[in-house]
């Protein structure tokens, strides 16, 4: 084997997969789905924002940000309202409804998440981010 081989690549993806399906697992009883969670933790963190605004934060397709801004709609979870200057841009925010079932579904995503992080220390995963954004951005230049 080379000493430069991909297997931290290989390693990556799995972890990815794992970690993907660990958030769902968290999720579950709960009436809201990941792309619904994160819609709801970008409003709960940032505040009201653009429909764009939660597409850029969150990294899903306009198509599906569409669908899921629709039924967060219909769930009373979100708001939303016609940005003054431009009617064809939306402001979005949570509702005190929203607010408080994210609150408590947060709660429990969080300690079940923090949990399979505590395998490691502190220490560890800030090198584990630094690392990992290292390798993000070498990538994103990449593409360029």
């Amino acid at each position: 084997m080379k000493d430069k081989d991909l297997k931290s690549l290989i390693i990556i993806f799995k972890a990815y997969q794992s970690l993907q399906k660990s958030v769902k697992h968290s999720l579950v009883g709960t009436d809201i789905n990941v792309n619904e969670f994160t819609t709801m933790e970008a409003l709960y963190t940032k505040g009201e924002l653009t429909t764009q605004a939660i597409i850029d934060v969150i990294l899903i397709p306009n198509s599906s940000m569409t669908y899921v801004l629709e039924i967060l709609h219909k769930k009373g979870y979100i708001d939303r309202k016609k940005k003054p200057e431009d009617k064809r841009v939306q402001i979005i925010s949570l509702t005190k409804k929203g607010r408080e079932i994210f609150e408590d579904i947060y709660a429990r995503h969080f300690d079940y998440m923090r949990a399979i992080f505590d395998v490691i220390d502190i220490k560890e995963e800030k090198i584990l981010q630094d690392l990992l954004k290292k390798v993000g951005k070498k990538a994103e230049e990449a593409l360029k």
